[in-house]
């Protein structure tokens, strides 16, 4: 059945040039715009808990549960659909995750106790993470080599961004006419960009990379041709066995992927999802505390978008070792500032953004695809995804205890992070992946192995 259905879909790409053009311009953004979804989802809940905590009266440990549910649901699906992804191919899988994601954005909606928030929270995250490898080993496997930097790490984060700014600006916009009850329709709204990328990916192909590794070439070929790619040299074959991820020294790259992806992420969440918490704990009121959280994700979207002109022109590596020193120091800033608000404050703080999103935020995108082959790439990619997704988990649980403890400056704390990230990168040669190819990248996993 999953055969046929593979077939149709192709069939459909390939019924009409008007067709075929669809799925050439449209494919990689209709993918890439499930980051759109998940930005907006993930970072709503930052920007609906100064909501929800006097609608329900919520503790610090409330706060945390709630905040961290979602987290704990992504990195769930991750683990399980990434290898799911593997089996019975992308297009199936990020497909099925959005009628999980639409109906339970709804139920979000229209909850009226902790728990029944705290459950449904956690059924979007695993719609989220049904997504997150799918899409992510998609867009890796259709991006030519010399763009491939843009296509699988500046794309999916100017998406994933986007949908960050817009949950911080309905939230704006919501305040004034519904109060307490606006995060109700930050959940709810959630549901129609979903809808609607749920039915325009009706008509997007299967990935030729995995179609070609299931031995299926004349149909991995159609795909090519209506995407207008150059097919690859084939990838040395490899085995769908879990013990490929760890035998010889292909542990050191998954360790090294996931370590590096989970530890900025740690540290990155300070400018995304626990930014309102920690900027509000210095006294400063809602409205100009979601004005701090919609300056750091236009710096980040601004870093993106610069970053994705470089990102496949220079080292990668030494691009990741700098902007991880650089957001060290800014965090450093952050703590010393926020204990006087003011412009040094602000200053720090976007810088913080900008670099995390000029390095590491989109690098850690690009390698946690490029370490594993085809046959193992949803996985992979979903383990490095699940622990980054626990890491942001632990972030947002533990912020509102801290930040009654110890105020502001526990962001020195976090960014911390980054100076280990930056360490991770420089024990790491392989990260020099510019302009590489994936099969290439193939072989040299490979030789390790062997």
């Amino acid at each position: 059945m999953r055969r046929v259905l593979g077939d149709r879909a192709m069939a459909m790409v390939m019924a009409s040039p008007r067709r075929a053009r669809f799925a050439r311009n449209w494919t990689g953004r209709l993918v890439a715009f499930g980051e759109f979804i998940d930005g907006y989802d993930l970072l709503v809940v930052g920007a609906a808990v100064l909501f929800l905590r006097p609608a329900f009266g919520l503790s610090n440990g409330e706060v945390g549960l709630v905040t961290a549910s979602a987290f704990v649901g992504t990195a769930l699906g991750l683990l399980v659909f990434g290898d799911l992804s593997d089996r019975f191919g992308r297009r199936t899988i990020f497909m099925v995750n959005l009628v999980f994601f639409v109906v339970a954005s709804i139920g979000a909606a229209f909850v009226h106790e902790v728990w029944q928030l705290v459950l449904a929270r956690f059924v979007l995250g695993v719609a989220v993470g049904m997504d997150i490898p799918t899409s992510h080993a998609f867009l890796t496997e259709i991006a030519p080599k010399a763009r491939r930097g843009r296509i699988a790490g500046s794309l999916p984060n100017l998406m994933w961004l986007s949908g960050a700014i817009v949950s911080v600006l309905l939230a704006l916009a919501l305040k004034p006419v519904f109060g307490n009850e606006t995060w109700r329709w930050l959940f709810g709204l959630a549901a129609i960009p979903a809808t609607a990328v749920l039915v325009a990916r009706q008509f997007l192909p299967e990935s030729p990379r995995w179609l070609q590794a299931q031995g299926r070439t004349e149909e991995a070929q159609q795909v090519y041709d209506a995407l207008g790619l150059e097919p690859p040299k084939p990838e040395l074959e490899t085995p769908r066995n879990y013990k490929a991820l760890v035998a010889g020294g292909a542990w050191r790259r998954l360790v090294a992927v996931t370590a590096f992806f989970a530890f900025q992420a740690f540290g990155g969440a300070v400018a995304t999802v626990a930014g309102p918490l920690i900027i509000s704990s210095i006294g400063i009121g809602v409205s100009n505390t979601l004005h701090f959280s919609l300056l750091g994700f236009v710096m980040g979207l601004i870093a993106v978008s610069v970053g994705s002109l470089i990102i496949d022109r220079v080292n990668r590596r030494w691009l990741g070792v700098w902007t991880c020193l650089g957001v060290f120091v800014a965090g450093l800033g952050i703590a010393i500032t926020g204990r006087h608000p003011g412009a040094g404050l602000v200053i720090c703080w976007a810088v913080y953004a900008t670099l995390v999103w000029l390095g590491p935020g989109v690098l850690s995108w690009v390698w946690s695809t490029e370490a594993f082959p085809t046959a193992l790439r949803g996985l992979g990619s979903g383990i490095a995804q699940c622990v980054t997704r626990l890491a942001i988990a632990l972030n947002v649980f533990l912020v509102p205890t801290l930040l009654q403890k110890h105020g502001i400056a526990v962001v020195a704390w976090y960014a911390g992070a980054f100076a280990v990230s930056a360490l991770i990168v420089v024990a790491s040669p392989w990260l020099a992946t510019t302009g590489v190819e994936l099969e290439d990248l193939a072989e040299t996993r490979t030789a390790e192995t062997g």
